[in-house]
């Protein structure tokens, strides 16, 4: 009952959040226009100025649900990620638009430790040329988890504006095909890059802390653990230590 309840006081707080503006001003502008003694082509322009300030709310709103996306993107926010999808997928029709969601529901996916469900979402995507190093390093990730690293290795991350997104790719494939002195620079290069965001870092040092582990040296794996379960937002199960941890192919 309590949880009925909190969704329909969510669902009524963002019904007020968009509209309660527009709302607003719309019987503001007829107020004015209603109570001003002005002729027919006064409240024209009246009609064109609320108009204006419509387009800029949207416009705000619109950017506003962009910075919010890309920030829980950025530091791997997944109840937040899971949230944006679950509010926007359902009006999304546009290939371009339901893409931006579903690669954010299976990346919040892969950070709570669910692979096969990351890439089940993520065949659903049809990701544009912006989207799709995240799509692809979010399959890479899902795939190596999954001890499909052959398949891994047939995908190919380029991603200029984001350079550790290929890097940690490269270093979860190689990871995964027991690579472990080809593994490590690749992860230390993400962990060290101050422009990937905190999920990004905290995802190469799981597998850094897995590199670790088989070389023996349990110190640098378990600073590496701690590193990323601070860096990990409550929810990114996967990234606070409580996933299971794949066998290294042989």
């Amino acid at each position: 009952m309590a949880e009925v309840t909190s969704d329909v006081i969510e669902r009524i707080w963002q019904a007020l959040s968009r509209w309660a503006v527009p709302v607003m001003m719309a019987l503001a502008y007829a107020f004015l226009a209603a109570t001003s003694e002005t002729d027919t082509a006064g409240k024209a322009w009246m009609a064109v100025g609320l108009m204006l300030v419509l387009v800029v709310w949207f416009v705000f709103r619109a950017l506003t649900e962009t910075a919010a996306l890309a920030r829980a993107l950025r530091i791997g926010d997944t109840t937040r990620l899971f949230a944006l999808a679950a509010r926007h997928l359902p009006r999304a029709r546009r290939p371009a638009d339901r893409a931006r969601f579903l690669v954010a529901q299976a990346f919040g996916h892969a950070l709570r430790g669910e692979p096969a469900e990351a890439l089940a979402v993520i065949g659903e995507a049809r990701p544009d040329a912006e989207l799709q190093p995240l799509a692809s390093a979010v399959t890479i990730g899902a795939l190596v988890e999954l001890g499909r690293a052959a398949e891994a290795r047939a995908l190919v991350v380029t991603a200029p504006r984001a350079p550790a997104l290929a890097w940690l790719a490269e270093g979860q494939i190689a990871w995964g095909d027991g690579a472990l002195d080809a593994a490590a620079p690749l992860l230390a290069r993400v962990i060290d890059d101050v422009r990937a965001g905190s999920a990004t870092r905290a995802i190469a040092h799981v597998y850094a802390a897995r590199v670790a582990d088989a070389q023996g040296d349990a110190p640098s794996a378990a600073r590496h653990r701690a590193a990323a379960a601070n860096l990990a937002t409550p929810d990114a199960t996967w990234l606070r230590g409580q996933g299971a941890t794949p066998t290294v192919a042989p």
